[in-house]
């Protein structure tokens, strides 16, 4: 119980960490024709530095630019000054410093890179070498930016002949050891894509469909589904956008997520106004295509002005409407969710000063909310402000910010708002090329009006980081952490660790290799103290190597071992953990076989003794038959092979049930072996 409890506030901990503070990248396409790309980034508070590495399709090396950290601390913006050729296809990936060490978005880069289609068309390169093509781009945005699939240098970019295009996998289970009554051996999927896209006297047009297929639906899925539909068109100042989109306002009202209905944005050097008619759920097939369907729509604009050069801004945002979960496509839940509705408005005010140096942000908002409209819950009116500030100056940086939501605020623009929470965090960092140390500290307190029945938390954490380059191209890190929870109310005062301390370190390096490889090894140890009505304490001690390594032209592998251990007293109970996977990619003959293989082990010796082990090892033969589709498009057979080594859960269920006796330490759980064997075809048109 101990143990798990240990591990369960752990687990917690980072999922919380990542859901608050997540990386995030986008490249979007010029607003403006021959304009300058767009790069924006969200990372967690104390990151050093974010820079976006790019090349053209078929460059050997990337350059560079930054982003610059915006007033909040978390979010970053910049643009690429370079000329892009039109048509050209940009390849990129973005590298993070974060007080946890370096990151990639991509996570496999820089492995395989996102991309990013150019418009316009292209010109034939010197030599005649035909232009590496891929997608064709959204009008102002990308959205999600495709990861190149595995092997893909094998087989190369075919050039765009749209505006149709065609992507369909089929897979042929030819042996399967351990077969699965009513299983079906045929599995095919794929879709079917209209983009089309013309610009034209500084007028843009983007209409982009999908039809999606699939012989194997989930739960209430059907065979044939619609996506992505989306119409937009632009010219000059105005946009006006239908169908699926990502729209955001502000952090009180209109949360960024995947949204459809009607959107209409001007932006002016210094004003700028948006109208929007969105669902706040996401709906299946037409609906809520052009307008938002009753019962899950949100309305509303904003309104903002510059001044000082643009330096200084100001925008007021109004929403209003509905939201009910039940409305939503695939809506799974293990409660009945809450019908809302209510109104929320807001003021915003940035402004950069001192050169850009000193950054201020801050917003207000009220909001008019109903919680729960099912069981007629009452209107009630809250608030909700926060304000923070960032200071820049050469090597030097530091900031600050406090949020304070109110215990009844709420809004209809974010999925999942939590109120009644006051936070406040700041971080100090200095960088240097050789070395640079950074230190942040989060303060956070839910509950504190005290409502009856709930949790009232306080948490609290700092942290200090190091990181010394040792050669130009081998960094060491090292870092020290503590958190402390202190509970007012407990639901249940026999949890340990409702009041606790933590503390621990984390060290590691990062080897940068020529040309594009990496490999991080990390070590990390953690101390937890109980404090509350049972007196606990337990200890975590965690290993791990990976990277992502070129042997050669025609070979990269990606390997990851890692190692974990917890101990948790009174009891002097233990667990441990060893992980090891590796990814390979390996050019038999470059642009016609290939060869990838994904497997790995993973062993368990849990707190009774019990050892679980799980391996599984898949190997693919693929044979590209690009040159018979002399451009066109891309094609490949191939020949998969599974193995899985796992636990029969079944059998040491069926096993216990019958003796009556528990699995020890003495007890080797029985174990199902399977192996399958399938013929797979993938084109793409």
């Amino acid at each position: 119980m101990i143990e798990r409890s240990l591990r369960t506030l752990v687990l917690a901990a980072a999922a919380s960490v990542a859901l608050a503070a997540g990386e995030a990248f986008e490249l979007k396409l010029p607003a403006t024709p021959g304009g300058p790309v767009q790069g924006t980034a969200t990372a967690p508070v104390g990151t050093e530095w974010v820079v976006v590495f790019y090349r053209v399709a078929g460059e050997e090396e990337f350059s560079s630019f930054n982003l610059d950290a915006g007033p909040d601390g978390t979010s970053y913006a910049g643009q690429l000054e370079a000329a892009i050729p039109a048509g050209a296809k940009l390849e990129y990936y973005a590298a993070l410093r974060t007080p946890s060490g370096i990151k990639y978005l991509p996570q496999e880069a820089p492995a395989s890179f996102a991309s990013l289609q150019m418009p316009g068309t292209p010109s034939a390169p010197a030599g005649g070498r035909a232009p590496a093509q891929g997608q064709t781009p959204a009008l102002t945005q990308t959205g999600a930016a495709a990861v190149p699939p595995p092997g893909g240098a094998l087989g190369g970019q075919p050039p765009a002949h749209g505006p149709i295009y065609f992507d369909g996998a089929f897979e042929r289970v030819a042996h399967h050891q351990e077969p699965v009554p009513g299983e079906q051996r045929n599995l095919a999927s794929g879709q079917i894509r209209f983009a089309y896209q013309k610009e034209e006297d500084g007028h843009q047009v983007l209409l982009n469909a999908r039809v999606v297929y699939t012989n194997q639906p989930l739960g209430t899925q059907t065979r044939w589904s619609l996506g992505d539909l989306q119409a937009a068109y632009a010219t000059g100042n105005h946009k006006l956008q239908l169908g699926d989109m990502v729209v955001q306002e502000s952090e009180f009202t209109l949360a960024g997520a995947g949204r459809r209905g009607l959107d209409y944005a001007y932006t002016g050097q210094l004003l700028g106004a948006h109208l929007f008619a969105l669902n706040t759920q996401a709906h299946s097939g037409t609906d809520g295509l052009a307008w938002p369907e009753k019962g899950s729509e949100v309305y509303g604009g904003s309104l903002g002005y510059g001044w000082l050069a643009g330096n200084l801004r100001a925008k007021v945002v109004f929403l209003s409407g509905k939201d009910d979960p039940a409305t939503a496509v695939n809506m799974l839940s293990l409660y009945a969710p809450m019908v809302r509705d209510g109104s929320t408005g807001s003021f915003l005010l940035d402004g950069r000063f001192f050169d850009s140096r000193l950054a201020l942000s801050g917003e207000y908002a009220r909001s008019l909310f109903t919680k729960d409209l099912v069981n007629q819950g009452t209107h009630l009116t809250d608030q909700a402000w926060r304000l923070g500030g960032m200071w820049m100056d050469g090597p030097f940086s530091a900031q600050l910010g406090y949020r304070d939501v109110g215990r009844d605020f709420g809004t209809v623009g974010v999925a999942f708002f939590v109120g009644d929470r006051r936070t406040l965090n700041g971080s100090v960092g200095f960088n240097r090329s050789t070395w640079s140390l950074s230190a942040t500290a989060v303060d956070e307190r839910t509950n504190p009006t005290g409502q009856p029945g709930l949790d009232q938390a306080w948490n609290q954490s700092q942290s200090l980081d190091a990181r010394v380059g040792l050669t130009q191209a081998l960094f060491w890190r090292v870092g020290v952490r503590h958190a402390r929870q202190e509970a007012e109310l407990v639901s249940n005062p026999l949890i340990p660790f409702s009041n606790s301390n933590r503390s621990g370190f984390t060290t590691g390096f990062d080897l940068m290799l020529p040309p594009a490889s990496s490999l991080a090894f990390n070590a990390q140890f953690d101390r937890l103290r109980s404090e509350g009505a049972s007196d606990t304490r337990g200890t975590s001690t965690t290993f791990s190597l990976g990277g992502s390594l070129g042997l050669g032209a025609r070979v990269r592998v990606s390997p990851n071992l890692s190692w974990s251990r917890t101990l948790s007293d009174p009891g002097d109970q233990k667990t441990t953990m060893e992980n090891a996977f590796l990814n390979a990619d390996v050019a038999l003959i470059p642009g016609l076989l290939g060869f990838l293989l994904n497997g790995g082990v993973s062993r368990t010796i849990l707190v009774t003794g019990d050892v679980v082990e799980n391996s599984v090892a898949e190997g693919t033969l693929r044979l590209f038959l690009d040159t018979f589709l002399k451009g066109r498009g891309r094609a490949s057979l191939g020949l998969k092979g599974r193995y899985t080594h796992a636990p029969d859960l079944a059998a040491l269920a069926r096993s216990t049930a019958a003796t009556g006796v528990p699995a020890t330490g003495t007890t080797t759980a029985p174990m199902a072996n399977d192996t399958q064997v399938s013929i797979l075809l993938n084109v793409s048109y």
